[in-house]
């Protein structure tokens, strides 16, 4: 992506080294029966939140470890609604990824708090709503 768009890849610190280490197994891309190659991590965020700036935007990126111990959604607002981007929202927890359960409820339970209006989930599609929102997250909770 990076050669295509001149992107720069970012990540958390803490899922960084797996993506510097190509490992297929703490990545998942063994689960799809495909290769990485081992790639450097141009801006590897710290702490709890951050700012990561895009096309003049300001998007917030927070940590919210469970599912990998790296694990960052996004939120940014747009046109007066919280927009969260989160791929792994529904998981999936697995020992191979380094899940933690404990994490991931605290995480589920701060996306809950932070009533957004649109969720873009990785695997499951767009929830728009609030109602919508809270209803797709509460579901890997109980």
């Amino acid at each position: 992506m990076r050669d295509l768009t001149g992107c720069e890849i970012v990540a958390h610190e803490l899922d960084a080294q797996f993506l510097e280490d190509g490992d297929e197994e703490v990545t998942a891309a063994s689960w799809y029966e495909e290769s990485l190659e081992p790639l450097s991590v141009d801006i590897r965020l710290k702490g709890t939140r951050n700012e990561v700036k895009l096309a003049g935007r300001v998007i917030e990126a927070i940590h919210t470890p469970g599912h990998s111990p790296g694990s960052m959604v996004y939120f940014v607002e747009s046109a007066g609604q919280r927009v969260l981007f989160g791929q792994d929202v529904h998981g999936p927890l697995h020992p191979s990824l380094l899940s933690n359960r404990e994490d991931y409820l605290r995480s589920l339970d701060f996306l809950l708090s932070q009533d957004a209006d649109i969720l873009c989930e990785g695997h499951y599609g767009i929830f728009r709503g609030r109602k919508e929102v809270s209803k797709f997250i509460r579901q890997f909770i109980e």
